[in-house]
C-alpha cells in the first residue's frame, strides 16, 4: 500500500513538473496592451524589452499570432501533439491563458455485443 502511495505521489509531481516546463516561456511574456482596432498588441518579454507584435508574429519558439481582438488575443501553438489554440484574455491588470486542444475526429470504434444462443443440455 505504501509504495503505491509513494509511486502514485512521484508521478504526479512528475506530470506537474512537465507542465510547469512546457508553459514556462509564455509565463515569462507580460501581456501589456491590445488595440483591436490595429489589429495589434504591446507585450513586455522575458528580457523585458517592449514589443508590438500582429497576426503573423512570432511570439515565442512554435508560438505564433493568429487574431487579435477586443479583449484577447489568439495564439497558436505547434506542439508534437499538434497544433493547440492559445487564447490569452486580458482585462486590466489580469491575464488568463487558456489552452484549447483538437480533439481526434472519429473516436474509438463502437463495438455492439454479440448474442450467443442459449447451449443446449
Amino acid at each position: 500500500m505504501h509504495r503505491t502511495s509513494a509511486a502514485t505521489l512521484f508521478l504526479a509531481s512528475l506530470l506537474l513538473l512537465a507542465t510547469t516546463v512546457f508553459a514556462a516561456p509564455l509565463d515569462k511574456i507580460q501581456f501589456i496592451k491590445i488595440s483591436p482596432q490595429d489589429s495589434k498588441a504591446v507585450v513586455r518579454g522575458a528580457d523585458g524589452k517592449m514589443q508590438v507584435i500582429k497576426p503573423g508574429d512570432t511570439l515565442v519558439e512554435n508560438v505564433t499570432v493568429k487574431e487579435i481582438i477586443a479583449g484577447r488575443i489568439i495564439l497558436e501553438e505547434k506542439t508534437s501533439k499538434g497544433v493547440e489554440t492559445l487564447i490569452v484574455r486580458v482585462d486590466g491588470n489580469k491575464t488568463r491563458i487558456e489552452r484549447l486542444r483538437r480533439q481526434p475526429e472519429s473516436g474509438p470504434m463502437l463495438v455492439a455485443p454479440a448474442s450467443i444462443p442459449p447451449a443446449s443440455k
